[in-house]
């Protein structure tokens, strides 16, 4: 009998939608999707939200190319996810407390932020529902995103290993982005990264969420882990959790699960931060990189 594997599953491709206001052309039958047809500098209409959030629900990661918005234009823009928030450890834009940035210099040497593959900030109680970022300097070549569906990465589990998994919670904390693990440690993020004064001990506080989520808008399960903020599984010991977490560290990462947003000035990208993952790919050393972006409040996630 053939054995079962992981590699002959496949998750559920995107079914476009029909849209009477708004143009969307899918990156990939997985997740990711160009929104075209509308100006972020304009009110939009009640029409409008209701295709652009059906697009957010169904590919995950929505990019608006060639907008132009004022800081003020981009969080009105951003308030129509949800309440916007700000996380402790980036720095704000000068007057605008709100619009936070990500931001690395030519001469910075430093480690990037986002290297592994991450969902932001899960070790809060609440971590982000989506991210509204905007491309102010992008470098002549580099600086992409990658993206990754963890839909899909559940999806394609074996029914056995659904089973299994189904019950365990995930131990998150900050300790190795801004606790005691990342000052015990000889690498730095670049000067222009984290913020300096951040609290160490909210850095090492942890938080519990379960291992398989459900999303709740679209009532699909999920994945919720990664490499940055997940600890361990609860109950068990850093030893007994390394074999699972690396299996599902290396699963997540399938490259059928994945797409690649190609930053352009002006381009403006919405990721949905429950159901998938992301990581900065840190191609561009000795050019500018400045993106701004607004964190849109989550709920504690649910099996």
């Amino acid at each position: 009998m053939h054995p079962i594997s992981s590699l002959d599953a496949h998750p559920v491709l995107v079914h476009p939608r029909n849209y009477r206001h708004i143009e969307v052309q899918p990156l990939t039958g997985v997740l990711g999707a160009e929104i075209f047809g509308i100006d972020l500098r304009h009110e939009l209409s009640l029409e409008v939200w209701e295709e652009i959030r059906d697009a957010f629900v169904d590919h995950q990661v929505i990019m608006f190319p060639k907008q132009t918005p004022t800081h003020e234009q981009h969080l009105t823009f951003a308030r129509g996810f949800g309440q916007v928030i700000q996380l402790p450890q980036l720095p704000s834009i000068e007057g605008h407390p709100d619009i936070q940035m990500i931001r690395r210099l030519a001469s910075d040497t430093g480690r990037v932020i986002g290297e592994n593959w991450h969902a932001d900030s899960t070790y809060l109680d609440e971590p982000p529902l989506a991210v509204v970022m905007r491309a102010v300097d992008v470098p002549t070549y580099g600086g992409d995103t990658g993206f990754l569906s963890m839909y899909a990465a559940y999806e394609a589990l074996s029914p056995a290993f659904k089973e299994l998994i189904a019950p365990l919670n995930m131990v998150h904390s900050a300790t190795r982005i801004f606790g005691s693990a990342y000052l015990s440690q000889s690498r730095r993020y670049n000067a222009s990264g984290v913020r300096s004064d951040v609290n160490v001990e909210l850095g090492d506080r942890e938080m519990v969420h379960p291992l398989v989520c459900t999303h709740e808008v679209s009532g699909r399960k999920f994945l919720y882990l990664n490499k940055t903020y997940t600890q361990r599984i609860e109950g068990f010991t850093n030893e007994e959790s390394a074999p699972f977490l690396t299996f599902l560290y290396e699963h997540c990462a399938r490259f059928d699960f994945t797409c690649r947003a190609r930053w352009k000035k002006d381009q403006v990208l919405v990721w949905d931060n429950r159901c998938t993952m992301h990581r900065a790919i840190p191609d561009y050393t000795g050019q500018d990189r400045l993106m701004t972006r607004v964190t849109i409040a989550g709920k504690r996630p649910k099996r």
